[in-house]
């Protein structure tokens, strides 16, 4: 595979919060690592737990552990990063772009949040634009069905699949799974409803 494949598709935070509603401290994810468009839509992302985290305060004191709701809200959030990838895609086939180029040019804002010196400027003010008339937004909440496997602790590396199995309508399915390193953490399925707003409203993005 070619480095412009889907499944080399790696965003870090800057472009996340571009592609989502939600602000830090309650933003789960931090990054993405893998997109596969088909034949089953499928998204990896994760986020670093730190001891710094603000939820640390209140839950369990003297022996830190993630939330596992925050878990759950965390493999939601890439089930709405998912649908959101999947349904730009649609969008630029229907206007008969190459949707494998919008890929690049989100690897491209991505490079401009890393300054990194092959970012175009150009290219990331026009995707920009293109994704201020995209209007998604996504709520799980129709439907979790989540088992709790294992304790989240700080100092890990917490990593999410999610793969969108059914689409019925404005519903989406999900199946989900957490994990950190080779361990699973999280398991089990979402039920989500696709509404309208907009998609990176009141973000500029890198100049």
């Amino acid at each position: 595979m070619t480095s412009r494949g889907e499944g080399n598709l790696k965003l870090g935070s800057g472009v996340v919060e571009l592609l989502l509603p939600q602000r830090r401290p309650f933003l789960m994810v931090d990054f993405v690592s893998e997109f596969h468009p088909d034949p089953v839509p499928t998204l990896k992302a994760g986020r670093h737990i730190s001891i710094n985290e603000v939820f640390f305060n209140g839950h369990l004191p003297g022996l830190p552990i993630w939330p596992g709701v925050l878990t759950i809200e965390g493999m939601g959030q890439t089930a709405s990063l998912l649908m959101t990838l999947s349904l730009m895609r649609e969008r630029a086939h229907t206007e008969g772009r190459n949707p494998d180029d919008l890929l690049e040019s989100l690897r491209n804002l991505d490079r401009g949040f890393r300054l990194h010196p092959g970012y175009r400027a150009n290219q990331a003010n026009e995707l920009l634009e293109w994704m201020r008339d995209f209007k998604q937004d996504f709520a799980v909440g129709a439907g979790v069905e989540i088992k709790l496997l294992q304790p989240v602790l700080p100092g890990q590396r917490l990593d999410y699949a999610v793969r969108w199995t059914e689409r019925f309508g404005n519903l989406a399915r999900f199946e989900v799974e957490a994990s950190v390193e080779t361990t699973t953490v999280a398991k089990g399925s979402l039920t989500g409803a696709r509404g309208i707003a907009p998609v990176g409203e009141g973000a500029a993005g890198p100049r």
